[in-house]
């Protein structure tokens, strides 16, 4: 597993945000991510950011939310949001602006949501923004 380079400059000059210098990514990591998010593939680059980032250092884009922002926010869009967000489809970003970033858990996509367009998500009318997230990570940290 790895990240683009773009993300890993990023978090090696912000160590701070990381939970170690050492960015190192065990098979014990990519099953729990597996059995707690129903991750499909295991050498997603979600696994390689959220094992290694305690604090998502801000890109080009809205802040991405820690690990356990994301998974208190599952529980909630699962309770309020249309079928399948919360658990196919898990929130990046707080819904503060006019909408927010998701990630597709079996595709590995990235979809840019606007407010209203969450059952458009759930019932597959929209486009992804990006085809993986290792792809959204390139994009999010390149410099500019």
């Amino acid at each position: 597993m790895r990240l683009p380079q773009e993300a890993e400059e990023t978090l090696r000059s912000n160590i701070k945000f990381c939970f170690s210098s050492e960015f190192v990514v065990t098979e014990e990591d990519a099953k729990w991510f597996q059995e707690n998010l129903g991750l499909a593939d295991s050498r997603s680059a979600f696994v390689a950011f959220y094992t290694i980032v305690a604090f998502p250092p801000v890109g080009n884009g809205p802040e991405l939310l820690t690990l356990e922002s994301i998974l208190e926010n599952s529980a909630e869009d699962i309770q309020e949001l249309p079928e399948g967000l919360g658990t196919r489809f898990i929130r990046l970003t707080s819904f503060e602006g006019e909408g927010a970033y998701y990630f597709d858990v079996k595709t590995d996509k990235i979809y840019d949501v606007a407010w209203g367009q969450e059952a458009d998500l759930s019932s597959g009318q929209l486009s992804p923004l990006e085809e993986s997230f290792f792809d959204f990570l390139a994009r999010y940290y390149k410099k500019t």
